[in-house]
C-alpha cells in the first residue's frame, strides 16, 4: 500500500503556540518508496503535492515537514489546519494515511 506517516510533534505545538502560527507543520515520519522519492526532491521553491488519502491535496516544500505557510491554493489552507488540529490532540503519536 502506498502511504504516508503524519505527526504533530510537542515541540511544534510549542512553537505554535502563542499566536506564532507560521510555526505550523505536520512532521513526515515516514512513507512508502515511491512517494518519499518525490517528498526528497520538495523544496520551498518547487513544492510537490500529495494527495493525502486520495482527497487531501497538500504542498510539501521541505523533505521532512507539510508546512502549513505553503498551502496556497485551493482548499489547502483549510485541509491543512484541520489536518493539523486533528493530529495535534494526540501529540508525537504517528498516523499512517493511503496516499495516492
Amino acid at each position: 500500500m502506498t502511504h504516508i506517516t503524519l505527526a504533530v510533534t510537542e515541540a511544534v505545538l510549542e512553537q505554535a503556540k502563542d499566536g506564532n502560527a507560521s510555526q505550523r507543520q505536520i512532521a513526515i515520519q515516514g512513507a512508502s518508496t515511491e512517494l518519499h522519492a518525490r517528498i526528497d526532491a520538495a523544496r520551498a521553491k518547487s513544492q510537490v503535492v500529495v494527495a493525502v488519502n486520495g482527497v487531501f491535496e497538500l504542498s510539501v516544500g521541505d523533505t521532512s515537514a507539510i508546512w502549513g505557510v505553503h498551502q496556497t491554493a485551493g482548499l489547502q489552507t483549510e485541509d491543512f489546519t484541520s489536518l493539523y488540529d486533528l493530529l495535534a490532540r494526540r501529540p508525537g503519536r504517528p498516523v499512517k494515511f493511503a496516499w495516492e
